[in-house]
């Protein structure tokens, strides 16, 4: 089991107190690495406003609209094609020591609804740190300013982690475990 398997695999709450620590380690990692370097000569606020608010935005935006349409998409594909095949129910029975006909429809799509729930917190993180960057963004504090680069920061983990569980899906699916 490989380090992104092992990680999936933990409860979801475990995953998001993960995901939160590690977005404020690396946000607080960046801002003092870069404030010992010296390069913010006219403040942290500065160096925000002109060179990162502007590209949080329409990034942020575009992904946040992408994957609102991916997220049908891949949650009715993964269902039909995973979850309601033969294979993939023969295999969940046998491990969970049951016949095929005593399983519980909510308990064999408990993974999918876990990589909804990411899909969908990762939709509403990216529209909110596109809207953060001009609400919260505009006024001039180095902490503030700091806040909208953890939310994305934040949301950028939660979209890696939500690909992970649907790379881990889509393997399971070609039957490649």
């Amino acid at each position: 089991m490989n380090l992104a398997e092992r990680f999936t695999s933990t409860s979801f709450k475990n995953q998001l107190t993960w995901l939160v620590l590690t977005s404020l380690t690396i946000t607080l990692v960046i801002f003092f690495s870069f404030k010992k370097l010296g390069i913010f000569d006219n403040g942290f606020y500065d160096f925000y406003a002109k060179n990162l608010r502007g590209y949080f935005f329409s990034g942020f935006i575009s992904v946040g609209s992408f994957l609102l349409s991916l997220h049908t998409f891949v949650i009715v594909n993964l269902k039909d094609k995973l979850f309601s095949s033969d294979h993939y129910r023969e295999r969940y029975a046998k491990s969970r020591q049951i016949k095929v006909g005593e399983i519980n429809e909510k308990d064999i799509l408990k993974p999918l609804d876990r990589l909804s729930c990411f899909i969908n917190i990762s939709i509403w993180l990216s529209i909110s740190t596109a809207i953060a960057q001009f609400t919260l963004g505009l006024a001039p504090y180095t902490l503030i300013s700091i806040s909208c680069i953890w939310l994305g920061l934040l949301t950028i983990l939660f979209m890696l982690n939500s690909l992970v569980l649907i790379r881990l899906n889509i393997k399971d699916m070609l039957h490649q475990n």
